[in-house]
């Protein structure tokens, strides 16, 4: 070291830099310090969350000039809370094509309070759902007066999530049927009053479909028919029809009439009868014969001069006091 320099190298170096060090090809180069980069989150369909359903029956049959309720319920599973559209649409649709009547239907939409009528056309409502919350969706539906057989009403629904997927549906609907009217006649006049109506009916088929007249109770004809407004009409200027009895009779109560009895039933010799139909409706006679097999009843008039017998049909006598004797022979 006679010159004094350091042969080590130590400090800076002259002349040319040292070469670059070559990196591996297909690496990317990472800022020192930046976060690694992070996947976006899977989109959440919100749609298959949802779940609309019937609270109890989507189809009912109903009456004219009732008033049913039909009810929905829409419940999310998504853990947190989130907005739904809700599609309502109603539709009607009759057996007999342009002359259906229109059925009005209301609803309170969620979070309003005031009801509104909703007509034959798509309407759009915003629905804010809690989590495992459901929200009622209820709609009340009046049978319209002047509906036919089978006309019927649907409340379509459709319920989708903001991400716009396939909306859930549900139709909710009712469908006219006939109901059994009960009308009031004066006594002893019910053949009359039907056989009037049943005249009647050749102009207007499609109100009154059937009548029954019971002669085990009086004063009562029964009509299956569509709607108490039809009847009611039909009923004007029929004498001795006296109206038509509110609210609907069910099968189940006119079925015991429909049973065929013994029209001799319950009579027995001696007691006194009242002729209700033939030549001496009206008279007061007293049974002298019963014919269980021919159900028929020999009486005699009370008030005629000469006691004649009488043979008449069971159900054209109406007990008016029991006598003492034997029923029937």
């Amino acid at each position: 070291m006679a010159d004094g320099t350091n042969d080590e190298g130590i400090g800076l170096l002259s002349g040319a830099p040292p070469p670059e060090e070559k990196k591996p090809e297909g690496t990317v180069p990472i800022a020192v310090g930046a976060p690694p980069p992070v996947a976006a989150p899977p989109k959440v369909d919100v749609t298959s969350m949802l779940v609309l359903k019937a609270a109890d029956d989507t189809s009912r049959n109903v009456t004219a000039g009732t008033v049913t309720t039909l009810s929905a319920v829409l419940t999310s599973r998504a853990a947190e809370p989130v907005p739904a559209r809700v599609t309502v649409e109603v539709g009607y649709t009759s057996t007999y094509p342009g002359e259906g009547a229109e059925w009005p239907v209301k609803w309170t939409p969620p979070g309003q309070r005031q009801a509104v009528e909703l007509f034959p056309r798509k309407e759009n409502y915003t629905v804010n759902l809690a989590p495992n919350a459901g929200v009622p969706l209820s709609f009340e539906i009046t049978t319209p007066v002047g509906v036919r057989y089978g006309d019927r009403v649907e409340v379509r629904l459709a319920a989708a999530g903001p991400d716009g997927g396939s909306p859930l549906r549900l139709t909710l609907s009712c469908v006219a049927r006939q109901a059994v009217l009960a009308i009031k006649t004066s006594r002893g006049y019910e053949r009359e009053v039907a056989d009037t109506l049943l005249a009647r009916t050749d102009d207007k088929p499609d109100v009154i479909f059937a009548l029954l007249v019971p002669s085990a109770l009086r004063g009562y004809v029964f009509a299956e028919g569509m709607s108490f407004e039809g009847v009611r009409e039909m009923l004007k200027g029929i004498r001795k029809a006296r109206g038509l009895v509110e609210g609907e009779t069910t099968l189940k109560e006119v079925e015991p009439l429909l049973v065929p009895k013994i029209t001799v039933e319950g009579f027995v010799e001696g007691a006194i009868v009242e002729l209700i139909s033939g030549p001496f409706k009206g008279e007061k006679a007293r049974v002298r014969k019963i014919d269980q097999a021919k159900e028929e009843i020999t009486v005699e008039l009370i008030e005629a001069v000469v006691p004649m017998p009488v043979t008449v049909r069971g159900d054209h006598v109406r007990m008016l006091e029991k006598g003492g004797g034997k029923s029937g022979s």
